[in-house]
């Protein structure tokens, strides 16, 4: 459940911890003092969008921390889930600055916008007058008839997910044999020219780089013919070469070999006769490989293109090519003997689409049994809140199984007899959905996996009797789930166990609100107050806030 919530600059509030109780928690005060303020930094702080103007005018940024206590296995897992820590407390802290930027922390932990959404849903539960937890969605009636069904239903949903898992595990392996015989033998054709293709290229790991370097060589075959002449001609063929100078240098030195240094120089000289006759001989070989083919380098070109085609179409290597070509043979050789599988196959998805049919049916026949269940328990706690002659019905229509079954699930409502039932959406008044809205809660306030919810004004437009079958309906929630609650309605505020007041005060330029627990002759003041609605209490109200409370 919500322990404390702690502001700082949001809105009129400068900073402020509001602390809150176990069960039925009411937020008092005038209209306009701020306790919508209170619920909108909530929102804010479990994932809602973020809006600059809830920040206090004059300052940069705001703050939110809310602490959870005693919070649910499923919050635990979550939380194990994404690798945050848990501990006793849960603590979730949001800020906001003025340039829309807004971090998030979850025991101090950063994390994602998403992963706090997906958190909150198991939090707390927003209820305002024409918030009704998707009452009005259609999409999600469906998920809250599942959930007022509880866990008898879940070895039957449990069926049908894992048959349906196993139908579309099935369907693609059918799909990866070729799906039916006009696309099995399309299929065959398109590996057919791919491996021809390939193979009839005669690819070579090494070849692309060799061919590389062959057409450059060849495409400068001309210069590399003068280059390396003209080099020869210095190094060994011209008159006074470099060869023919080293020599005579060298044999000059003959007669003075009793002296070491200039033995060595002659040695020396010698060593480097001899490697520029080497290199002479090479030069010599390249230059006899340099007649220069015009019909070898376009053949060289024409078969680098040919690689280039084939790697744009099958990989970005010549090996990834060639991988593909090992692909395209062993999907080919399956397809071709993938008759007995494909019949196999086929036999057992049949079998499988039987037996999903089948426990879809289970399924529905568990749904509608508890739907009728469902739609009585609404039509009571109804009558219980003044709405007498409502009817309200789940409507079945069936559609292609999926993992959640075939049942396409709404809800069909009619106010007064004698009107046809329609869609919920499309019939229910602001007023109707308040106690609709209550009704569904109270139907599953045993199932609520949530926390804490937070009534907004649900009982806006409702008074006298109605209101206070309202109240009992609020406070049958709050015995097995925290209730903080917005209300102006005497009997609502009078079942809180927890009172708090939200005034506004202006201090020199500044207004400020700021939010104190209430006990004693303050609770019956303030409820009090909501009978008269000023400043001043009369003593008649005074006594029926006293009866109220008491009772």
């Amino acid at each position: 459940m919500l322990s404390s919530l702690t502001l700082n600059n949001v809105a009129l509030i400068k900073k402020q911890v509001v602390e809150f109780g176990n069960g039925f928690n009411c937020l008092l005060g005038k209209s306009g003092a701020g306790k919508s303020i209170i619920i909108e930094a909530l929102s804010f702080c479990l994932g809602a969008k973020a809006d600059k103007n809830l920040i206090r005018s004059g300052e940069q940024n705001l703050r939110v921390d809310a602490v959870f206590v005693d919070v649910s296995k499923e919050v635990e897992a979550f939380l194990s889930e994404q690798d945050l820590q848990v501990c006793d407390e849960l603590i979730v802290t949001r800020t906001l600055n003025l340039d829309g930027k807004s971090s998030i922390k979850i025991n101090g932990f950063p994390t994602t916008l998403k992963t706090l959404q997906s958190l909150s849903i198991l939090l707390t539960d927003f209820c305002g007058q024409h918030e009704s937890v998707g009452l009005l969605n259609v999409a999600n009636h469906l998920a809250l008839l599942d959930k007022f069904a509880g866990l008898e239903l879940e070895p039957f949903k449990e069926k049908v997910c894992c048959l349906y898992e196993e139908l579309l595990a099935l369907k693609n392996q059918l799909s990866s044999l070729g799906g039916d015989k006009w696309e099995r033998e399309r299929t065959k054709d398109i590996l057919r020219f791919q491996i021809k293709e390939i193979e009839d290229a005669n690819l070579d790991l090494c070849e692309e780089q060799e061919l590389k370097s062959r057409f450059d060589f060849v495409s400068s075959s001309e210069k590399i013919f003068e280059r390396v002449g003209e080099a020869l001609i210095k190094l060994d063929e011209g008159r006074d070469n470099a060869s023919a100078l080293i020599y005579n240098a060298k044999n000059e030195l003959n007669s003075l070999s009793q002296f070491q240094n200039i033995e060595e120089c002659r040695t020396r000289l010698e060593n480097c006769y001899y490697e520029i006759r080497d290199i002479s001989e090479v030069l010599n070989s390249i230059k006899s490989q340099t007649d220069f083919d015009a019909n070898e380098l376009e053949r060289i070109d024409a078969r680098l293109d040919l690689l280039k085609t084939l790697k744009k179409k099958y990989g970005k290597t010549i090996e990834e090519v060639l991988q593909y070509l090992d692909k395209c043979k062993t999907e080919l050789d399956e397809l071709e003997n993938s008759d007995f599988t494909l019949e196999k196959l086929n036999g057992k998805i049949a079998s499988v689409e039987t037996e999903l049919e089948q426990a879809c049916q289970q399924l529905s026949e568990k749904r509608k049994a508890f739907a009728s269940s469902f739609a009585n328990k609404i039509i009571c706690e109804l009558e219980e809140l003044d709405m007498k002659g409502t009817i309200f019905k789940v409507d079945f229509q069936k559609t292609q199984p999926s993992k959640k079954g075939f049942d396409d699930v709404k809800f069909m409502f009619s106010a007064n007899k004698g009107q046809d039932l329609k869609d919920l959406n499309k019939t229910a008044s602001g007023g109707e959905l308040s106690r609709l809205l209550l009704a569904f809660k109270n139907a599953m306030r045993d199932k609520e996996k949530v926390q804490t919810i937070v009534f907004d004004e649900v009982d806006s437009g409702i008074s006298g009797q109605t209101a206070e079958k309202l109240a009992e309906k609020i406070l049958n929630i709050s015995r097995f789930t925290q209730v903080i609650c917005i209300t102006h309605t005497p009997i609502v505020a009078s079942k809180a166990n927890t009172y708090l007041l939200v005034e506004k005060s202006v201090e020199g330029n500044e207004t400020f609100s700021n939010v104190k627990q209430l006990d004693g002759e303050a609770v019956i003041v303030e409820v009090a107050r909501l009978f008269d609605g000023g400043d001043n209490v009369s003593n008649t109200a005074i006594e029926h806030a006293k009866r109220l409370i008491n009772e």
